[in-house]
């Protein structure tokens, strides 16, 4: 079976399964019982069905008891993984720490930058309370004043118990 590197790990072992499975005439049930009954592992039918389309996660215990039941070969799934000439070992054990080096300088970094925007968040969440109360308390303001305002023009046009107005 060829496997495309556009597609995941998952899918291309459900590929290969559905494959093999498919070249034994089983059905997805059938394949269930034979998993259950080689290797103690219970799947239902939907469970295979997903495992056969690349969406469901596969165990480990799962890959190996499937690779051993249709006789499928693993090797395939390792080819992304560099080989090392002995000289490529030892520059690579050499630059491993200074990769976990910087990793966690990263990392650190990550933190300092989470911990500042959590602090200005916190900063501005405070001038927006401040700000609304300043608000809240300018409009109750214009609003007492405009009050006042209508209440004396409403008393300065009170009509005269004579019937004239004021």
């Amino acid at each position: 079976m060829t496997h495309t590197d556009t597609s995941s790990a998952e899918q291309q072992f459900g590929a290969q399964v559905r494959e093999a499975r498919e070249m034994r005439g089983w059905s997805q049930e059938a394949l269930a019982r034979h998993l259950r009954d080689a290797a103690g592992i219970d799947l239902h039918q939907t469970a295979v069905a997903r495992l056969e389309r690349g969406e469901r996660t596969i165990r480990f215990n799962e890959v190996t008891a499937l690779a051993k039941l249709l006789g499928l070969d693993l090797h395939s799934y390792s080819a992304g993984i560099p080989q090392l000439t002995p000289e490529e070992y030892a520059e690579a054990k050499e630059r491993l720490p200074q990769l976990v080096k910087e990793e966690w300088a990263a990392r650190d970094t990550m933190a300092e930058l989470s911990e500042q925007y959590d602090a200005k968040r916190r900063e501005a969440e405070r001038s927006v309370s401040r700000l609304k109360d300043q608000r809240k308390r300018l409009q109750a303001a214009i609003q007492a004043y405009e009050e006042r305002r209508s209440a004396a023009r409403a008393r300065d046009i009170q009509p005269y118990e004579d019937g004239r107005s004021g």
